[in-house]
């Protein structure tokens, strides 16, 4: 897989630029597009190497980690690893952010026992799949890849309480929607009825009257989540950690 357009890639710079300097960063656009936005490798990358810099930074985060009592992970792609505010608009939950950007839900599998190490948390919250189909999976092919990333999850202790997220909707992914709603019905289904864990949709959220996604909570990606769209996040994912 090679990078996106030269186009695509310098207005995703400015777009990250603009939303880490809403935040306070002042890192260079290069740099930051680098650490959190890249979504595929270089042509001759090997794959272990794509998100090493990532990987090695949650790793450090992991072993930092102070208080792991009652703690909830977020783990999957960009959404989870751009919600920087997550330990503020989830208060008094006690959650550690776990997302690396551009990862599905097999990467997700294959780094798990290295990210997570000793850490044991009592619940895991889940979010991938978007990537997944991005890059022409099937919706039985994304169920599939959850499934071994639970099968992960209960080799390392079985006591874990699951969720899942559902995928949510995008501007620039409007005509994958079927496809979408489709793996949405599938992963509800699975983590209801055979895992018994929790499901927490967001898509309904961020739709509007015109059933088509809500204009004014994505960054000018029209992919990435900014400050409104994360508050729908907040308020609906808070609401069912504390129900």
């Amino acid at each position: 897989m090679k990078y996106l357009g030269m186009d695509y890639l310098a207005r995703l710079k400015s777009v990250v630029a603009d939303f880490w300097k809403h935040l306070g960063f002042n890192g260079s656009a290069d740099k930051v597009q680098d650490d959190t936005m890249r979504t595929s490798q270089t042509d001759g990358e090997d794959p272990s190497d794509f998100w090493r810099h990532q990987i090695d930074r949650l790793k450090r985060r992991v072993r930092t980690l102070d208080q792991q009592e009652n703690l909830i992970v977020f783990y999957g792609s960009s959404s989870i690893r751009l919600w920087v505010h997550m330990k503020n608009d989830l208060a008094p939950l006690n959650v550690l952010n776990l997302g690396f950007g551009g990862s599905n839900y097999a990467w997700c599998a294959h780094y798990f026992d290295e990210i997570f190490g000793p850490l044991h948390p009592g619940k895991i919250v889940l979010y991938a799949g978007e990537n997944d189909l991005g890059e022409g999976k099937s919706p039985e092919v994304v169920l599939t890849d959850f499934k071994k990333l639970v099968q992960k999850i209960k080799e390392k202790d079985i006591t874990i309480e699951l969720a899942v997220i559902s995928l949510k909707p995008t501007l620039a992914r409007q005509g994958m929607i079927p496809e979408i709603l489709e793996t949405n019905h599938l992963l509800k289904q699975y983590v209801i009825h055979e895992l018994g864990a929790q499901y927490i949709d967001v898509f309904n959220n961020m739709i509007g009257p015109n059933q088509k996604p809500l204009y004014d909570i994505y960054m000018s990606d029209g992919l990435h989540l900014n400050k409104a769209g994360y508050d729908i996040w907040s308020r609906t994912i808070r609401a069912a950690m504390l129900s």
